[in-house]
């Protein structure tokens, strides 16, 4: 395919080219996000560790999904654009089954489950194992495995206990399925149950298959794929290995070779002072417990270290998964608005009815509802081993590989100014350093900057290359490929975000709308902006359209000129700043913030 950005082959060569290597299918096992280095017994040598080294649920806070993702492809893509910014440690779950929602998230810490948090009663409709089902029965209601005796499952609705485990809670079905929904989401089943749901970002004709997603049917993937039902027969064990000891904790002080938390106090308390512990204990009580601790009773009274009936679990998991909205935490809200889980999504029949039903969050600028507009109560078990913080690893320094070949480094700063201007002299990223003295630096670090949100510098990750977009007929003359109609390119300086969550077909689809049903244009309108401001934005999207077919040669200036409202109107999340949010213990006096990050060194 072409090496020439004139012709169409070349944004799609790296996707399309056969000649690179043979058409195959692309899987990845749970591992690959979860296994990491042990904090306990981190690699002399990184590129090289030894089995001992790496710890099975701990989450990789060091993978680089960047570079997986989007290695080799050409700069100006929009894949390598939009992928290539992804903090490590962060991956966007609905890369593949994309939402645009610009969303990356870091990978969940499945530490202590067997004091994880779980929730009584939510309304659950789906496939639950049965002994025989009914002759004649409708095969998407009940269903029995050919060949195999007293293997089947039914299709209900009932009420049940379960975990809440995405950064929103969304897949609240019970442990065996959301196991088996991570398969699927790396690729399992993918021929057979799952790639006619999914988006096709180039469709742009809403009548045509993978314009937008539909849902994945659970009931129809166990019938027609055997890796299914193979995953389903052995989910048990993933669960039975999540409760083990292999998922177990490693607080700072055996990290750093002492006998036990009361020498870890000793030495904290002679590098902040004396009663360091105590203050920091009675901090953390009335300012974070309220969300990061999972005991009954009176705050002030909770021991967050106490033991509980299994060996070496603590009986606080230091987070209770409650569901607080985001505009309350006030972090970067674009993970909080996936609607992968939402009614008529692709991942519709994982989440409770309980979570659909949650109440919008009325004080997001962000469309809300359908379960959207929420962050679960994280747990804060090893939080010295897992900075920098937030769902996005955005509170904290930034971490790079820093190679020995430039060429090979993926960091961009996105360090801006007040205006959101890139910095010509932004602070310098942090080396990955797994070591024991390295992740407890990079904690003090991001805790300063996480209690100090005043000092926190702005991030906005920005585009580093233009994007351009043909958009018409393409014809070839026989001796050139040309253009048949126009072509958008997104400047450079765009932020990331706006443009990976930017629905592109909504717009052109309005634009067709402007020239055919205008009544139709501005009912939409009403959906997106309200009745009072639907008159007036369907009139821009009228005139930005008409002012196309006059000069489409000078669409990137004209749509240049319109970019906020753009964005307004067609960005699923309009967030930009990456560290902001969480001002939570900002006002606490100096010396209550040291005694709050010591304490906080003990969890």
């Amino acid at each position: 395919m072409s090496d020439d950005p004139s012709q169409s082959g070349y944004q799609a060569k790296k996707l399309a080219d056969a000649s690179v290597e043979p058409p195959f299918l692309i899987g990845m096992s749970c591992g690959s996000c979860h296994i990491a280095f042990d904090p306990n017994n981190p690699p002399d040598d990184i590129a090289n560790p030894k089995w001992e080294n790496l710890i099975g649920a701990i989450g990789n806070q060091y993978s680089r999904m960047s570079e997986l993702m989007v290695s080799g492809m050409s700069e100006d893509s929009l894949q390598w654009q939009v992928f290539s910014h992804t903090r490590p440690g962060a991956v966007d779950t609905s890369a593949v089954p994309t939402d645009q929602v610009n969303n990356p998230g870091t990978v969940n810490a499945l530490i202590n489950v067997l004091q994880r948090p779980r929730f009584e009663d939510e309304l659950i409709d789906r496939w639950r194992p049965t002994n025989s089902c009914p002759e004649q029965a409708n095969a998407r209601e009940c269903w029995c495995e050919p060949g195999k005796t007293d293997k089947c499952w039914n299709k209900s609705t009932e009420r049940e206990t379960v975990f809440h485990i995405l950064k929103g809670g969304g897949d609240s079905v019970g442990d065996l399925l959301a196991v088996q929904r991570v398969y699927i989401n790396i690729g399992s089943c993918s021929e057979q149950c799952w790639l006619n749901h999914l988006t096709d970002l180039y469709q742009v004709d809403p009548q045509q298959r993978n314009f937008g997603q539909t849902p994945f049917d659970i009931g129809q993937c166990r019938r027609d794929c055997p890796s299914f039902r193979a995953i389903e027969d052995r989910a048990h064990d993933v669960v039975s290995f999540l409760l083990s000891k292999k998922a177990y904790s490693t607080p700072l002080w055996k990290a750093k070779g002492l006998t036990d938390l009361d020498d870890w106090v000793d030495t904290l308390e002679a590098d902040f002072g004396e009663g360091t512990f105590d203050r920091g204990r009675q901090v953390f009580a009335q300012n974070c417990a309220r969300c990061h601790s999972s005991q009954d009773g009176p705050v002030e009274a909770r021991d967050f270290h106490k033991a509980s009936d299994t060996p070496g679990v603590r009986e606080d998991w230091l987070g209770n998964d409650q569901a607080t909205p985001a505009s309350e935490v006030g972090t970067y809200n674009c993970r909080s608005l996936h609607s992968n889980h939402m009614a008529g999504h692709i991942y519709e029949e994982f989440a409770s009815e309980t979570y659909r039903s949650r109440e919008p969050d009325v004080n997001q600028a962000d469309e809300t509802g359908g379960g959207r507009g929420y962050y679960r109560n994280i747990s804060l078990v090893d939080l010295w081993a897992h900075a920098p913080f937030m769902h996005n690893n955005a509170i904290g320094p930034e971490l790079c590989g820093k190679p020995s070949d430039p060429n090979d480094e993926f960091y961009r700063s996105p360090y801006v100014d007040a205006d959101g201007k890139r910095l010509s002299n932004p602070p310098d990223c942090v080396a990955y350093d797994p070591s024991v003295e390295g992740r407890y630096q990079l904690f003090l670090e991001s805790v300063r900057l996480l209690l100090n949100p005043d000092q926190r510098i702005p991030k906005i990750t920005q585009l580093t290359d233009p994007i351009r977009r043909a958009i018409g007929p393409k014809l070839y003359d026989g001796e050139k490929e040309r253009l048949m109609g126009i072509e958008i390119e997104v400047p450079v300086g765009t932020p990331v975000g706006w443009y990976g969550s930017f629905q592109h077909k909504e717009l052109l689809r309005d634009m067709v709308l402007s020239r055919l049903d205008s009544a139709r244009l501005q009912e939409r309108m009403v959906q997106r902006v309200g009745p009072s401001e639907a008159k007036a934005a369907a009139k821009e999207i009228a005139a930005l359209t008409n002012a196309v077919l006059d000069q489409p040669d000078q669409l990137v200036a004209i749509a240049g000129e319109k970019l906020p409202l753009l964005g307004s109107l067609y960005s699923t999340c309009t967030a930009k700043v990456e560290n902001a949010g969480h001002r939570f213990g900002e006002d606490l006096s100096t010396d209550d913030k040291r005694a709050l990050t010591a304490f906080l060194a003990t969890l």
